[in-house]
C-alpha cells in the first residue's frame, strides 16, 4: 500500500525579510538625514544667513575657519543681463534662493524659459578688513565669473551669451583674491548662457588662508581614482576573456556601464570637459543600463526574475528619465527622478531572496546594491540642485569603491569556478568507476531469483496476478537499462523507480509492507537509482516482512540551506558502530558525496533505522 501525505510548507524567509527591512530603513534614514543636514548646513558650520539679497559677517572670523562659508539663500536675480560687464544699473527682476533654477519662474513678465544667461547679486557687510577673500563653487557644472565690488574675483569656463560659445571646464581658470577694507562687498555672479535653467548651486566665500572648501587640494585625486577604477574594470574584462565562466557577459558589461556612469559623474566634468546636460544624459542612461545588466546577471544566476518584467521596468525608467530632462528645473523633475530611484530599490528583494547564491553572497550583494542606490540618490539630489553643501569627491570615491568591490567579487567567483573545474576533472574518473559499481550492484542474482519465485507463486493465484508481477519486473529492468547512461535524474523519476521496486518486493511479502511518501519538495535532482538501495536495505535487514504493519517512509523538504531526504522504517534496527555498511549503501553514500551531499545513518535496535541525506541548495 502506498500513501501520499503532502506536508505544508513553512516559510523560511524571516531572516531575508528582516535584512531587506533593515536595508530599506537605513536608506530611508540616509535620505532623511541628508535632508536634515542640508536644511541645517549653515547652522552646523556657523555660516551667516543669506536673506533678501544680504548677508551679515559680523563675529565671523573667516581666516580661522577650516570650512568656507556657504552663501545659500536669496540673491537678487537679473535675467539676460550681465550687470557688471555690460554696466547695467537697473533693478533686479526678482529674488532667487540658491540653489534653485529660474525655469518657469514668473517675475511679472511671463514664465522664464530654460535657456539664457543671468546675473546674481548679493551684498555682504561686516566682513573683516585686510583679508583676501574669494567667492567660488568647486568644480561647478557651469561657466561663470564672480565680481567683488566690480573687480574680477573668480572665473570658471569660457563665458558667452551664446550657448554654443559656452565652455564648461569645471575648474578654476582665473582667481584674483579681493582684499577687504571693512566696507560692504557687492558680490555679483555672471552666468554664461545655458540650457539648464540657471545656476542651481550655492557658492562659497572663503579667506585665502582657508584654501578649498575642505581646507586641502584634492584635485589630483580624481586622476588617481580614474586610474584605480580603470584597472579594476580592465581586470574584470580580461578575466572574462580568458576564463569565460559560463560565458556570462552580463557582469563585465555591467562593470563597463558602471564605469561609464563613473566617468560621466559630476566630479569628472572638468577632466573630460563635458557639458552638464551631456554628462547628465550619459550618467542616467549608464545607470539604467547598469541596472538592466545587473538584473539579467541575477536572472542567469537563478533569481526569480522574468525577462518581460525587466524589459517593462527598464522602459518605464527610460520614459521617466526622458521626463526628467524634459522638465528639468520644474517640480516634475524631482518626482520623475525619485520614481526611477524607487524602481531601482525594488530590486533588492529578488537579490536577497536568490537562493542560488550563498548566504554571505546575498548579504554582500544586497549591501553593495543598497550602497550603490544611496550613491545614486546623493548624486541625484546634487544634480537637481537639492543640496546646499559641496559634494566634491564623494561620488568619485564611493563609485570607485563600489566598482572595486564588484571586481573583487567577480574575481572571487572566477577563482571558485576554476577550483570547481579542477575538482570536477579529478572526480570524473572516480565517478565513472563508482557509477559502474553502483549500477552493477542494482541487479543481484538473489533478487532476480527471488522475484521470479514470487512471480511463479503469483501465477498460481491467477493469470492476471502473474501478468501484473511480470509487468512490474519488466518495468524495473527497463528503468535500470534506460537510466544506464545517466548520472543525474529528477527526484520525481527516482521516486517512480522506488515505487516500482517496492511493488516487486511487496509481491514476496504478499502485500504486507507499506510505503508512505511525505514529499513537500520535489523540484531537484539526485543520482540515478540512488534511493533503491536504501529501500532494499530497510526491507532485507530491517526484516519488515516479519513485522506486523512494517512500513517505510520516504520524505523530502526544503530548509533554509539544503534539501533534506529521509528514509525511515520501523524494522528491527542495528548498532551502527558494530555493523559495516554493505556495497550498495557505500556506493549510494559516495554518489551523493560527488554532488556535495551528505548521508547520515541512525539506527537503534528494535526501534528502526533512519537515513538522512542533506543536499545543499548550491
Amino acid at each position: 500500500m502506498v500513501r501520499f501525505e503532502q506536508k505544508k510548507k513553512v516559510s523560511q524567509n524571516t531572516v531575508h525579510i528582516i535584512f531587506c527591512a533593515v536595508m530599506y530603513a537605513l536608506l530611508a534614514l540616509f535620505i532623511v538625514g541628508l535632508s536634515v543636514f542640508n536644511a541645517n548646513y549653515t547652522t552646523i558650520y556657523s555660516s551667516p544667513k543669506v536673506h533678501g539679497g544680504e548677508v551679515d559677517f559680523e563675529n565671523v572670523d573667516l581666516p580661522s575657519r577650516d570650512v568656507a562659508c556657504n552663501l545659500a539663500g536669496e540673491w537678487e536675480f537679473f535675467y539676460d543681463q550681465w550687470i557688471v560687464t555690460d554696466g547695467c544699473d537697473g533693478s533686479p527682476d526678482g529674488m532667487i534662493s540658491l540653489p534653485d533654477l529660474w525655469t518657469y519662474k514668473d517675475f511679472g513678465n511671463g514664465s522664464l524659459p530654460k535657456t539664457g544667461f543671468a546675473s546674481y547679486r548679493l551684498y555682504a557687510k561686516n566682513v573683516q578688513p585686510d583679508i583676501n577673500v574669494t567667492v567660488y563653487r568647486h568644480y561647478s557644472n557651469f561657466a561663470y565669473r564672480v565680481f567683488i565690488n566690480g573687480e574680477l574675483n573668480y572665473r570658471s569656463g569660457e563665458i558667452s551669451k551664446d550657448v554654443n560659445g559656452t565652455v564648461v571646464t569645471g575648474s578654476t581658470d582665473e582667481r584674483h583674491p579681493y582684499k577687504t577694507d571693512g566696507s560692504p562687498l557687492e558680490i555679483v555672479i555672471e552666468l554664461s548662457a545655458t540650457r539648464t535653467g540657471g545656476f542651481n548651486a550655492a557658492p562659497w566665500l572663503a579667506a585665502s588662508s582657508t584654501g578649498n572648501v575642505y581646507g586641502t587640494n584634492l584635485r589630483a585625486s580624481n586622476y588617481i581614482a580614474i586610474g584605480i577604477t580603470t584597472a579594476a574594470v580592465v581586470t574584470s574584462i580580461l578575466t572574462y576573456v580568458f576564463f569565460r565562466y559560463r560565458r556570462d557577459i552580463t557582469v563585465p558589461a555591467f562593470m563597463l556601464a558602471l564605469y561609464a556612469h563613473f566617468l560621466s559623474s559630476r566630479d569628472m566634468l572638468y577632466v573630460f570637459r563635458l557639458q552638464i546636460t551631456t554628462a547628465m544624459i550619459l550618467s542616467f542612461l549608464s545607470a539604467i543600463v547598469a541596472f538592466v545588466l545587473l538584473m539579467l546577471h541575477f536572472r542567469r544566476s537563478g533569481a526569480p526574475l522574468k525577462r518581460i518584467p525587466i524589459i517593462a521596468v527598464s522602459s518605464v525608467a527610460a520614459v521617466l528619465t526622458a521626463l526628467l530632462f524634459a522638465f528639468y528645473g520644474t517640480p516634475i523633475a524631482p518626482v520623475s527622478a525619485f520614481m526611477v530611484f524607487a524602481i531601482g530599490c525594488s530590486f533588492l528583494v529578488p537579490i536577497v531572496f536568490n537562493r542560488r547564491f550563498a548566504a554571505i553572497q546575498r548579504v554582500v550583494y544586497g549591501t553593495l546594491f543598497m550602497f550603490l542606490m544611496s550613491v545614486f540618490c546623493f548624486e541625484l539630489c546634487d544634480a537637481l540642485g537639492l543640496l546646499v553643501f559641496g559634494t566634491e569627491f564623494i561620488f568619485t570615491f564611493e563609485l570607485m569603491a563600489i566598482i572595486i568591490c564588484f571586481a573583487i567579487l567577480w574575481l572571487w567567483k572566477m577563482a571558485k569556478a576554476a577550483h570547481n573545474a579542477i575538482r570536477v576533472s579529478e572526480l570524473e574518473c572516480e565517478l565513472s568507476a563508482v557509477k559502474s559499481q553502483a549500477l552493477r550492484a542494482q541487479i543481484k542474482p538473489h533478487f532476480v531469483y527471488n522475484s521470479l519465485t514470487a512471480i511463479q507463486s503469483r501465477y498460481r493465484d491467477g493469470l492476471s496476478e502473474g501478468d501484473r508481477a511480470i509487468e512490474q519486473f519488466a518495468k524495473h529492468l527497463r528503468l535500470i537499462t534506460d537510466h544506464g547512461s545517466e548520472d543525474i535524474i529528477s527526484f520525481e523519476d527516482e521516486v517512480r523507480n522506488v515505487l516500482n521496486y517496492f511493488e516487486l518486493e511487496n509481491l514476496r511479502a504478499n502485500g504486507k509492507l507499506h510505503l508512505y511518501l511525505d514529499l513537500s519538495e520535489t523540484d531537484f535532482s539526485v543520482p540515478v537509482l540512488s534511493l533503491q538501495p536504501l529501500i532494499e536495505n530497510a526491507i532485507r535487514h530491517g526484516e519488515l516482512r516479519n513485522r506486523q504493519e512494517g512500513y517505510i517512509q520516504l520524505s523530502s523538504e526544503k530548509t533554509e540551506r539544503a534539501i533534506m531526504i529521509t528514509v525511515s522504517d520501523n524494522g528491527k534496527g542495528f548498532d551502527v558502530k558494530a555493523v559495516h555498511a554493505g556495497v550498495g549503501i557505500e556506493n549510494t553514500r559516495k554518489r551523493f558525496e560527488l554532488i556535495g551531499a551528505e548521508m547520515k545513518i541512525e539506527s537503534e535496535q528494535n526501534c528502526g533505522t533512519r537515513v538522512t541525506i542533506e543536499i545543499p541548495l548550491e
